[in-house]
This record gives C-alpha cells, sequence and structure tokens, in this order.
C-alpha cells in the first residue's frame, strides 16, 4: 500500500475531513499542522477520489508526496499506532464540533458575566460540555437578574454567545450588605452575588448581616454589589382593644403576611397569636 499525503487548509478545515469520511474512503492518520490546516493520509489508490471530493471547494489543496509501507511503519511508531492515530483525529474534530469550545457573554448586561456563567455552571454548560438543548431554564434564570430585560443564547460552531441586555439604568442600584429584617428565623436566603453569613434555619436578630457585599476571586477579596433575598419568620403574639375581626385587621396591617392566626377574647379585648414573614432584598426583584 502507498499512503499519499494531502495539506488541506481553509476555514472549519475539520470538514474537509468529514466529507472524505462521508464519501467512503478510509482516513490512515489526520495531523494537524496549524490553526486552519490539517494533512489528511489516504491510500494512493483514492488519492484522484480525494482531490474531485475537494475540488470547486473554499480549501486550498495540495498533494505532499507518497510514502512507502517502511515509512507508514515509522509514521505510526510516532503517533502511537496509525489506526489509533487516525480514530483519534478524527473522533476527536467530531467530538470538538459538537462541544462549546468557548462562552461570550455579550451585550449591555456583560457585567453579568460571572453570574451568567454560574448559571451555566448549575445547568451543566461549561467548556468541553454538550451545547445545551432546552435553553428555556437558563434564559429565565438569567432573567431574573436584576434589570435583565432580554437574554438569548445561541452556538455557532464551538462558541456559546449569551447575549444580555438591562433597562432601567437611570435607577441606581443599592450597595452594602442584605440585613436582617426582623428577629427570628432564617426561612430563605437566595444570593446571586455576595457572601452568605448565615444560613437557613439559623436564629437571627434585627439588622444582622446575611450576605455580605464582599466575595472572593482568585483568592483576593473583593467589594461587591449584593444582589440576594431573605424571609425571617417570627411569632406573633399582640393584644389590641378590639374586637376579633378589627384585632385581627390591625395585626395584618402591623406584621403584613401572619400564619397560623390565632384569635383570644381578653379583658381589653382580643390577643391576636400567629406566625408573622417578612421579606426583604437587595438589587433583586
Amino acid at each position: 500500500m502507498r499512503r499519499w499525503e494531502f495539506e488541506v487548509e481553509g476555514l472549519a478545515v475539520q470538514r474537509a475531513v468529514e466529507k472524505i469520511g462521508k464519501a467512503g474512503i478510509p482516513i490512515i492518520s489526520v495531523q494537524k499542522t496549524q490553526k486552519n490546516g490539517v494533512r489528511i493520509a489516504v491510500d494512493g489508490k483514492h488519492r484522484k477520489k480525494v482531490f474531485a471530493i475537494l475540488r470547486g471547494t473554499c480549501y486550498n489543496v495540495t498533494k505532499v508526496r507518497a510514502r512507502g509501507a517502511e515509512r507508514l511503519f515509522a509514521a505510526g511508531k510516532r503517533l502511537g499506532g496509525i489506526a489509533l492515530g487516525g480514530v483519534i483525529a478524527l473522533c476527536g474534530v467530531l467530538f470538538f464540533e459538537s462541544r462549546v469550545l468557548r462562552i461570550d457573554v455579550v451585550g449591555s448586561g456583560a457585567y453579568y458575566e460571572e453570574e451568567v456563567r454560574a448559571i451555566l455552571s448549575r445547568g451543566g454548560v461549561g467548556v468541553l460540555s454538550a451545547a445545551p438543548e432546552n435553553t428555556a431554564g437558563l434564559t429565565a434564570e438569567i432573567l431574573s437578574l436584576p434589570r435583565v430585560s432580554f437574554c438569548t443564547l445561541k452556538k455557532s460552531g464551538g462558541i456559546l454567545t449569551v447575549s444580555v441586555e438591562v433597562s432601567g439604568e437611570a435607577e441606581p442600584l443599592k450597595e452594602g450588605p442584605l440585613l436582617a429584617p426582623a428577629s427570628g428565623t432564617l426561612e430563605e436566603l437566595f444570593v446571586v452575588r455576595g457572601t452568605p453569613c448565615r444560613s437557613v434555619g439559623d436564629e437571627v436578630k434585627e439588622g444582622d448581616v446575611l450576605v455580605a457585599s464582599q466575595a472572593s476571586y482568585g483568592g483576593e477579596q473583593r467589594s461587591v454589589l449584593v444582589i440576594a433575598r431573605a424571609t425571617v419568620v417570627f411569632p406573633v403574639r399582640a393584644e389590641y382593644e378590639l374586637g376579633e375581626e378589627w384585632a385581627r385587621f390591625q395585626a395584618y396591617l402591623d406584621y403584613g403576611e401572619l400564619e397560623e392566626i390565632h384569635t383570644e377574647r381578653t379583658e381589653r379585648g382580643c390577643l391576636v397569636t400567629g406566625i408573622a414573614k417578612r421579606a426583604v432584598s437587595v438589587n433583586l426583584g
């Protein structure tokens, strides 16, 4: 068998390998020679067919040389086996074609790049991962970021582009940490940016720092704008010099949302007990 090698140059050069493979021509080996170039080796009896397949395409094709079996063996040793090298190279081309090789965050909301990358990571999307099939959940989570009004995810080649647009830039963002709105039990803590200082289930006092406005990046502490929300629950026991219906109404005005509410007549009026919730957020709707 005489081995013929071809230098192929051009954009998306891996597709030239696919064209040859789809034509049923066995590929002995594929070696990347430069950024947009590969050297493809085939059996010499297929050389005319290879030229015919690539003729008229956007690729620059050059015949390099023919090699005998003894030189083929030497090349095989260098590549760790001709068959293995060819299969690995071809599989590598096909593999990388279907993978995310780079993530670009663009648009007026590009300053959310770290948050967007974190959202993608939680969704299993990152460098060398498969492209996201269902982007609805990822898009919805990105849209929950402050002021984000538009978001799309699009993969072209190996590049996943996330377009993020924001609105309402005239409204200033709030600086500083997220503080506990009341004394009680921390029922919910959702943090997009910032460092959590407490955990769900912790007892907190009004004014305690729940999320600090610092974060660690590459081992270095930096000030950040906190994006977070929290809910604290606490028991309510209040007596009103009112009837039961008006006492209940007044309790709702004083404490907002109430659960497990109970009223009891007293000498002075009515005792209202229950569980109240107090929510707070910073830069998060």
